[in-house]
C-alpha cells in the first residue's frame, strides 16, 4: 500500500500543527490566506519534506522516482516540491479549483522543458463523495496553458488560481483506494469537489521534473514556497468570466 499507514501518521502530525509549517505555507487551498485554522476546509501543507527532513527518501519518493525514470529514461528527474492536502469531513465547500499544474510554475519561456510527473498518494479512499480528483480527458494533449484567474482579488490573497470548464466537457472522476497513487502531467486540467462524507480525504503529494528546470526554478528564487517573495499574478493571463466548478 506503498507506506500508506506510516505517511498517514506523519500527515496527521502535520495537519494537527505537531509538526510546524510557517506562514503561507499551511493555508487552506480553497479560501484566502486571512483564513483561521479551524475554519480550513482543504488544509494545504506545503514542502512538508523541508520541514521534516526524517521524511526525505520514504519508500514512496523512492517508488516514484523509479515510476519517474521508467516514464523518461533519457533525462534526470528530480524532486521539485512535495504536498500535504486534507478534504476535512463534512466541508462540502472544499473545492479544489480547475486548473493546470503549469499555470502555478514559471512558463516554458523560462523553464521550455516542461516535463512533470505528478504523483498523489490516497491515504483515505477517494470517492466522488469525499471530493476525489476530477480531470478532463484530452486537456492535456495539445499543451496549452487556459486563461486562469486568481480565486481572490490577487495571489498575494490567495495562493489558489482557476478556470473554467464548461459543462460541454466531459468531466472523469478519478476514485482511488487507500494506497493507490495516480499519476498527471502538467497539462490536464483537472480539479476536484467538496467533502460530503464525514471522514478525511487525505493525499500526499511528490511531483519531479527535469533536473534541469528545477535548477532553472530555483536560479529564479522560485522554490513553491508561498512565503516567497514572489510575483506569482505576471503568469496569470486573467479570463473574462469567473471560473467554476
Amino acid at each position: 500500500m506503498y507506506g500508506s499507514t506510516l505517511k498517514m501518521d506523519i500527515s496527521n502530525r502535520f495537519m494537527s500543527r505537531e509538526i510546524d509549517v510557517p506562514g503561507k505555507d499551511f493555508c487552506d487551498m480553497s479560501k484566502g490566506y486571512d483564513t483561521a485554522f479551524e475554519d480550513f476546509s482543504i488544509v494545504n501543507c506545503m514542502l512538508p519534506r523541508v520541514y521534516h527532513p526524517p521524511l526525505q527518501g520514504n519508500i514512496y519518493e523512492k517508488l516514484s522516482a523509479s515510476v519517474a525514470k521508467q516514464l523518461f529514461p533519457e533525462i534526470n528527474m528530480v524532486i521539485d516540491y512535495d504536498q500535504l492536502l486534507n478534504k476535512r469531513p463534512g466541508k462540502t465547500d472544499a473545492v479544489f479549483a480547475w486548473h493546470q499544474d503549469m499555470a502555478y510554475w514559471p512558463p516554458p519561456s523560462i523553464t521550455p522543458d516542461t516535463r512533470t510527473v505528478t504523483f498523489s498518494l490516497a491515504l483515505d479512499t477517494t470517492t466522488p463523495e469525499n471530493g476525489c480528483l476530477l480531470f478532463v480527458p484530452g486537456s492535456g494533449v495539445g499543451k496549452e496553458l487556459r486563461p486562469h484567474v486568481p480565486l481572490k482579488n490577487n495571489r498575494d490573497e490567495s495562493h489558489t488560481i482557476a478556470i473554467d470548464v464548461g459543462d460541454e466537457e466531459e468531466q472523469v472522476h478519478l476514485e482511488a483506494k487507500r494506497g493507490d497513487v495516480t499519476i498527471h502531467d502538467e497539462w490536464v486540467v483537472h480539479g476536484s469537489r467538496g467533502n460530503q462524507t464525514q471522514g478525511d480525504r487525505r493525499t500526499y503529494v511528490v511531483a519531479f521534473r527535469t533536473e534541469e528546470t528545477v535548477s532553472r526554478e530555483r536560479a529564479l528564487g522560485f522554490t513553491h514556497s508561498h512565503n516567497a517573495e514572489f510575483s506569482w499574478d505576471k503568469w496569470i493571463d486573467p479570463p473574462s468570466q469567473s471560473p467554476s466548478i
